[in-house]
């Protein structure tokens, strides 16, 4: 059994991220912390009332094995206080840490780091620089990209706060790990944001670059890279958010005009976007299965 810490625990993000690890079969949350609440969780998070019977309280790292730090005024104390205890994980979900033995969070292409080397923090991307690089990683480890790269990302209100922060430094963290994975990628990143209101918690990624691979090559580029991995997926049909909510997956779909490559992502940003792949990265660093806790149940009428 995983013990688990959660800071800023009043967060929605905290919310998802508590909803789901009350449901996760190996793991036991200790604690939930929070500078601006107290009582109990169900009391902030409705949702929860009849679910989970904790109430905030302070942070005690000796308790846990993994702590999730979902509020920027925690996260280096953490990682600080953390490097007493030995075995601590520390999950982040601010973009705030910065520190020489961090993992980046994009579980498509670090999988293998976080199972085999056991990372003891892990920084996980922003929900817009997800469903950006699931729409390129293919094509930058094929080594095809070649020219600028224009992106557009529709936010929903519920993680409207996420459109300031891609101002900041949404740019950078897209080419620093297309340039890990390409080397040879020289050509420009263009971002435009904004708002989406018809589905409060969708992130959809609209990317147009040139190719001048015919369009059966690039999705099998796709199908080949994604064939091993749980949450990503190539749709032949248009793809929406609504066809993602409440999902950890995020869908993609490729379509061409002449050298004109667009492809379209879509994804819950609190889910894949943040709490559903923070726990994707706890079961690969704790050795369990990448579904485990983040399956969709069947319903049974």
């Amino acid at each position: 059994m995983i013990n688990i810490g959660i800071t800023g625990g009043a967060s929605v993000v905290a919310g998802e991220l508590i909803r789901l690890l009350i449901n996760h079969t190996d793991s036991n949350v200790k604690w939930v912390s929070s500078t601006n609440a107290t009582g109990p969780i169900s009391s902030h998070h409705k949702g929860l009332l009849g679910e989970c019977d904790l109430s905030f309280s302070a942070p005690l790292l000796d308790e846990v094995d993994v702590v999730f730090c979902c509020d920027k005024s925690s996260s280096q104390w953490i990682m600080q206080a953390g490097a007493s205890f030995e075995k601590l994980r520390i999950i982040d979900l601010t973009h705030s840490i910065n520190h020489k033995e961090i993992i980046y969070g994009l579980c498509e292409i670090n999988r293998k780091f976080m199972v085999h080397d056991c990372y003891d923090i892990v920084n996980l991307p922003t929900p817009g620089a997800m469903v950006t690089l699931l729409s390129l990683i293919p094509l930058a480890k094929s080594q095809i990209l070649g020219s600028d790269i224009h992106v557009k990302i529709e936010c929903g209100k519920l993680f409207g706060h996420e459109l300031q922060q891609l101002d900041a430094d949404f740019d950078d963290e897209i080419m620093v790990v297309l340039k890990a994975l390409q080397p040879s990628f020289k050509s420009n990143l263009h971002v435009k944001t904004c708002s989406a209101e018809q589905h409060p918690r969708g992130i959809k990624a609209t990317v147009t670059t040139d190719c001048k691979d015919d369009i059966d090559i690039v999705k099998q580029l796709f199908i080949d890279y994604y064939d091993d991995h749980n949450f990503t997926f190539l749709s032949e049909e248009e793809v929406d958010t609504s066809h993602v909510v409440n999902t950890n997956k995020c869908l993609l779909h490729l379509s061409s005009n002449g050298n004109n490559l667009q492809i379209t992502a879509v994804a819950d940003a609190l889910l894949k976007g943040a709490a559903g792949n923070a726990v994707h990265a706890m079961n690969l660093l704790f050795g369990l299965h990448e579904r485990t806790g983040l399956a969709l149940k069947a319903q049974v009428f």
